[in-house]
């Protein structure tokens, strides 16, 4: 039997509210559309997985490549506003929220585990930004043998090349890519 869960990743305010420590252009335009499919997603009663990403303050625990850009400019650090999701995708009760200091939903976190408890077998990826945190999240997701679903237009990237190279790569790699509303029209609508 197929189940699905919805990973909404990074819709926080460093990163998709406009003049954020992180702003990537375009993440705070997907708001609503993310909220199409959130909503169905509670309507059918589906898991939804908030994935944020967190770090502490002082830069101990981000990844390398990042570490000299957090000193100059602190980004998602808890207790700071930039950390809250967006207004508009926040969580309700039941819904999970995992905490991420990498790329991949699925490193080093709970992510997993909690999935296959709940027998998830399809995973629909949304948020920000598609080249680094969704597509890392994709790609260990079909690895580790979920069917992965990117919403398109559900998801950004600091411009448009970038957003379409990346979702040639992960039709290439045998994932679906479709929009929100190709998505509700379809999986979402057998339920």
């Amino acid at each position: 039997m197929d189940r699905h869960a919805l990973l909404i990743i990074d819709m926080q305010h460093d990163f998709a509210v406009p003049g954020g420590a992180c702003e990537v252009p375009g993440a705070h335009a997907t708001i609503g559309t993310i909220r199409k499919v959130l909503t169905r997603f509670r309507d059918l009663g589906w898991p939804v997985f908030h994935v944020v990403r967190e770090y502490r303050a002082d830069g101990s625990d981000v990844e390398i490549s990042r570490q000299e850009t957090l000193a100059r400019k602190p980004m998602v650090v808890p207790g700071t506003p930039g950390v809250r999701i967006v207004p508009g995708l926040e969580p309700i009760e039941g819904e999970y929220r995992i905490v991420k200091q990498r790329f991949s939903a699925f490193m080093f976190t709970e992510l997993d585990l909690i999935l296959r408890r709940k027998g998830i077998t399809h995973l629909t990826v949304t948020g920000t930004q598609l080249p680094f945190c969704l597509r890392a999240t994709l790609f260990d997701g079909l690895c580790l043998g979920y069917r992965m679903t990117l919403l398109t237009d559900g998801s950004s990237s600091r411009t448009a090349e970038i957003h379409q190279a990346n979702i040639r790569d992960i039709l290439d790699a045998g994932m679906t890519c479709m929009t929100v509303d190709e998505y509700l029209r379809g999986a979402a609508s057998k339920a």
